[in-house]
């Protein structure tokens, strides 16, 4: 469910880099997914493996409507990456160029702390069970060397109890430490930037996707459906979409065997077939700004033939 208008405000950061709509920072991305329904896609993968195609990660990708829909509701901004970040960067004065490398280094630190605990309980781990292999009564040498013990779960195969030779201590740069500083992102360095939705160029079915949003639903692309929307009640890690929904101008004439398409596609995959359209713009009364019409929307149940 989403969060009720009360929730605190929160500016989620939207790079633009060549055209696309994108998020790095995970706090933003539960958030959004979170308190306005939002799910995007991941569509970042490991340098390791550049080809990965299952089990994407960061960045997420926004599409139009749903980067425009944060900026509407003023719960995000867009970042043009290439000139905002470095323009920002070398605007900072010494003291905040140093407390945020600071900062970083401190992360550093914690992770690296994390990192050697782990290391240390692997090998205590290990040096017990090569202790209680070695004092196993009625077992002969050659039994216990060619036993190995098993592994633990989480026990990593390339831990090794520490060797007597010790390496001489290397030289260190002074700045050297800096240079393995690799944040994922600049989010708070960057001041957030006041963005018009206007500039975001979005497909004619955007109202209806802003009316479902605000009324709760998750909606995702609805192409392997057949539709323009695939419209969930929750989450849709909790529940299958119940609507399959396709969005039409106002004075548009929809053909019969349209309807009769979707209805029936709609209904072979277990899904109501939604669909709907804005009202053209009202004449203001004077005094008072134009305004859009009102959406409307209709469900096509198949009950029988």
């Amino acid at each position: 469910m989403m969060a009720s208008s009360g929730t605190a405000e929160r500016q989620v950061r939207i790079s633009r880099i060549a055209g696309r709509y994108l998020v790095f920072d995970i706090d933003d991305v539960a958030y959004i997914r979170r308190h306005h329904g939002i799910c995007a896609v991941f569509t970042g993968t490991m340098p390791q493996n550049p080809t990965q195609n299952v089990f994407l990660g960061l960045p997420v990708e926004l599409y139009a409507e749903e980067a425009k829909l944060l900026v509407d509701k003023k719960a995000g901004y867009i970042a043009d990456d290439l000139a905002d970040h470095l323009s920002q960067l070398k605007a900072l004065d010494p003291a905040a160029r140093a407390a945020y490398f600071q900062s970083l280094k401190t992360q550093r630190r914690n992770a690296q702390l994390v990192i050697d605990e782990d290391k240390a309980k692997s090998l205590a781990r290990h040096m017990e069970r090569r202790k209680a292999a070695t004092v196993q009564p009625d077992t002969r040498p050659s039994e216990v060397a060619a036993e190995a013990p098993a592994i633990a779960e989480g026990d990593s195969l390339f831990d090794a109890p520490p060797t007597k030779r010790v390496s001489p201590p290397v030289a260190v740069a002074k700045d050297q430490t800096s240079l393995a500083l690799t944040p994922t992102t600049s989010s708070t360095l960057i001041v957030p930037q006041p963005t018009s939705s206007a500039a975001i160029e979005v497909p004619s079915s955007y109202p209806l996707y802003a009316y479902l949003n605000q009324r709760g639903y998750f909606i995702t692309p609805g192409l392997r459906f057949g539709g323009d929307y695939s419209v969930y009640p929750g989450d849709p890690f909790r529940y299958h979409a119940h609507y399959l929904a396709n969005s039409y101008e106002w004075d548009t004439e929809i053909p019969m065997l349209d309807i009769v398409t979707s209805g029936r596609l709609g209904t072979a995959v277990k899904k109501s077939y939604l669909l709907g359209g804005q009202a053209p713009e009202q004449d203001p009364v004077v005094g008072s700004e134009k305004t859009s019409g009102e959406v409307r929307v209709f469900c096509i149940e198949w009950a029988g033939m």
